[in-house]
């Protein structure tokens, strides 16, 4: 099999971890699932009721990721009873991956862009957006600010709504620093800027570095890979194509190189 029975560290949420665990074990390795972030519902409600209450004022939804989707319809079931969106508004997705997840829901998107990152997403959103038009992004309260930056900087009015907020999930420190220290993992997956954060400040204050010479690190994207650039972690695989499939196929490349 083409991941050789390698143990591969899978950091997503806990929600997400179990789609990518199932691929790498049809790929012949071993998942190892060690959430280093949850995402939870926002526990005050007030602007999450407000803005989704004004739904129908807005001409663009536009959404991020998985979470941002699923935590949004939860919302929305939860104050209306239903996920019917107004007919006025226009959805925009950062790529395939997320489009299946509106596609569950049984709602098509508007917009998908060529490459599936926010800069490409908010180069097609200023093709499209109309002046005078609002745009409603809903997502954590960790992402990035790519998008609405970039819209506001063109004078569109952009409201950016927090409906699930990003933890780290502290109890997986001793356990991880173990993993790393005494090699039972052989590849580390990261599929997002904020699990690379994470990752880094769990183990602050250990000797992990010193232990991570026999690790591969892959990284999911360019944004992800800036990130761990920027925390002094190597980088020994990123896919052309930023999806999980294509992370996995660029690991097994980089196994047949060894």
């Amino acid at each position: 099999m083409v991941l050789h029975g390698k143990r591969i560290l899978v950091t997503r949420a806990k929600a997400q971890a179990s789609a990518l665990s199932l691929k790498i074990k049809e790929l012949g390795g071993i998942p190892i699932e060690m959430p280093l972030i949850t995402c939870k519902e926002i526990s005050d409600k007030t602007a999450i009721n407000y803005f989704l209450s004004s739904l129908h004022t807005y001409d663009w939804l536009v959404f991020t990721s998985k979470n941002g989707i699923d935590f949004f319809f939860q919302e929305l079931t939860n104050l209306n009873g239903s996920i019917v969106l107004p007919s006025s508004c226009k959805i925009a997705v950062v790529g395939k991956k997320t489009e299946e997840v509106l596609i569950s829901y049984e709602i098509k998107a508007d917009l998908i862009p060529e490459y599936y990152v926010a800069e490409s997403l908010l180069e097609s959103l200023l093709k499209v957006v109309k002046k005078g038009e609002k745009v409603l992004i809903p997502r954590g309260n960790l992402a990035r600010n790519v998008i609405p930056e970039g819209l506001r900087n063109q004078n569109i009015d952009v409201t950016d709504l927090d409906v699930y907020e990003t933890v780290v999930e502290k109890n997986s420190k001793e356990q991880l620093y173990n993993f790393i220290k005494y090699e039972k993992i052989d590849i580390v997956t990261f599929t997002s800027s904020s699990t690379v954060d994470n990752f880094v400040q769990l183990l602050e204050g250990t000797d992990w570095r010193n232990y991570i010479g026999k690790i591969m690190f892959a990284s999911i994207g360019p944004i992800t890979t800036e990130t761990m650039l920027k925390h002094e972690l190597p980088v020994h695989t990123e896919p052309k194509n930023y999806t999980i499939d294509d992370m996995l196929r660029s690991i097994a490349d980089k196994l047949k190189e060894e």
